[in-house]
């Protein structure tokens, strides 16, 4: 159990640590934090759960020594995948929130799969709130924003390309790379 909360806590502070690098470059000291519910970890073993407990995190750190959570959305998202899943538009408008893998039970076991959901969240309201799924490729597993925040790439680990979505809300389809 201590190597579970170990793990668990290492991979939310990267997490933490790479939206707040991102957070950096707008007025206000945002931070965005997923929280994956469906794995962890015992004795270095992975151990699977079903999802519906994952939540993304909105934290206001206008008081460094003091965040405080300004809001927590129910939306499916992966510690699997690096924690660049997790980006601001640069103005701080918008966050996108990629979701790489799902928890899938297949006869009595459960196993993970490759997911394609990139999610938009609207950080001018109050308090922010998700504002729409974009179905991507699969296995989304990182989001960079162009720096005048019109243009998102997101690699698609599972089908080996490179999604292109604009202005944030509306998939641009048929943009990929196959690595050659």
């Amino acid at each position: 159990m201590k190597t579970f909360l170990a793990t668990q806590s290492r991979t939310l502070l990267a997490i933490a640590l790479s939206a707040l690098a991102s957070a950096t470059l707008h007025a206000e000291p945002l931070m965005i934090v997923g929280l994956d519910e469906k794995v962890g970890f015992d004795d270095g073993r992975p151990i699977l759960s079903l999802p519906g407990k994952d939540q993304v995190l909105v934290v206001d750190l206008a008081n460094p020594e003091e965040p405080k959570t300004v809001t927590s959305l129910p939306l499916k998202n992966s510690l699997i995948g690096p924690p660049v899943n997790l980006a601001f538009t640069p103005d701080g408008t918008l966050a996108l929130i990629a979701d790489s893998m799902d928890v899938v039970r297949e006869g009595d076991a459960l196993k993970n799969i490759p997911d394609n959901k990139l999610y938009v969240v609207d950080m001018t309201s109050s308090p922010p709130k998700h504002i729409n799924t974009v179905t991507v490729g699969k296995q989304p597993s990182g989001v960079d924003i162009s720096p005048d925040g019109k243009l998102a790439l997101i690699a698609h680990r599972a089908d080996n390309s490179v999604g292109v979505i604009t202005d944030g809300r509306d998939e641009d389809r048929g943009h990929g790379c196959d690595g050659r």
